[in-house]
């Protein structure tokens, strides 16, 4: 959930507008009522090792889920960012929710510190309660501990990926996590293979003083992701995200309710997630490689050449049929 305006308008139209276009039947909750996910297929001997950095809303949740069943993808871990949506005593549960819902392997969960940076601002509270009830993922897995936290576990992910291949964090919450991974243990950030983040945009418009809320939320700690230097960093902002909820992802089980009830007009976590393991779904035209900062609303500003790589359009087609090949579904129950 990235923009102010459309945030609001979503949690008012949740209920009745998001539902209005689905083809697959829900529950009162939003979760499916019929059908399943095909079972998942397992995960390569050879696939990207991946740290997944998330505060954990509805889009969040499905960027995970789509992450969880690519047999490409081999999620490690799990961090919160508790600069963003929820924090530490609801995010190791949802997480354990959705794992359960998906019928995959748990993965371990870190929680970061909720206290953001200078110039960060606290998401709105209604949102953040409404992102913690976990709307459309039933309460399937009963209470979950975390496994410490986050610098923690991504510093051991890290050291363990010098053996097991590379390692991405794919961050889709505020930065903070990744900051502080840089700032307080500066040998593991720089095991990272690479860094993959959906924050800011570059022309969006603000809506009520905010461009784009990962950002927003720990400017500071973008910031210094962005000059940290060390692994590659790859940036997917507000602009390059297609308008627009795909059918396959409204008609697939549990992620269907996820995507209903948050009723979002673009799926920011998603793409950004789909745009790593999707070969298509960047050309190298549409990526603009740069020295970067963010201002404290969430605007990105190329500021001289420099390695990191800004993604200025994604392929809809390609981002589509990734998410086909997750979310198929199997038999009716």
């Amino acid at each position: 959930m990235r923009r102010a305006a459309i945030l609001a308008s979503a949690v008012v139209a949740a209920g009745a507008l998001a539902l209005a276009g689905c083809t697959a039947p829900y529950d009162d909750d939003g979760e499916a009522a019929s059908g399943r996910l095909a079972p998942a297929v397992a995960v390569s001997d050879d696939a990207r090792r991946v740290v997944v950095d998330t505060d954990l809303g509805g889009d969040d949740l499905v960027a995970l889920a789509f992450l969880l069943r690519r047999p490409d993808v081999r999620v490690e871990a799990v961090t919160v960012a508790a600069t963003g949506l929820v924090g530490c005593d609801a995010g190791p549960d949802l997480v354990a929710d959705l794992v359960a819902a998906l019928d995959v392997q748990p993965v371990p969960v870190g929680c970061g510190r909720a206290s953001a940076g200078a110039g960060g601002r606290a998401l709105p509270q209604d949102w953040r309660e409404r992102a913690a009830a976990g709307p459309g993922l039933r309460d399937a897995a009963g209470p979950a501990r975390p496994a410490g936290d986050a610098v923690g576990l991504l510093a051991r992910a890290a050291r363990a990926a010098r053996s097991s291949g590379r390692l991405t964090v794919v961050a889709l919450g505020p930065a903070t996590n990744l900051a502080d991974l840089a700032a307080e243990r500066p040998a593991a950030y720089a095991r990272l293979d690479a860094v993959h983040l959906m924050a800011g945009a570059v022309e969006s418009p603000a809506v009520d003083g905010v461009v784009e809320w990962n950002a927003a939320a720990d400017p500071a700690a973008l910031r210094a992701v962005l000059a940290a230097g060390g692994p590659p960093v790859t940036v997917v902002p507000d602009d390059a995200v297609p308008d627009g909820t795909p059918a396959v992802v409204l008609d697939a089980p549990v992620v269907g309710g996820l995507a209903a009830v948050a009723g979002l007009p673009r799926w920011w976590d998603l793409a950004t997630a789909a745009a790593l393991v999707a070969p298509d779904a960047v050309e190298e035209t549409d990526v603009e490689a740069g020295s970067w900062t963010v201002d404290d609303v969430g605007r990105l500003e190329r500021t001289g050449p420099g390695a990191v790589r800004v993604v200025r359009a994604l392929d809809e087609a390609a981002l589509e049929a990734a998410y086909a090949e997750a979310f198929a579904a199997g038999a009716d129950r």
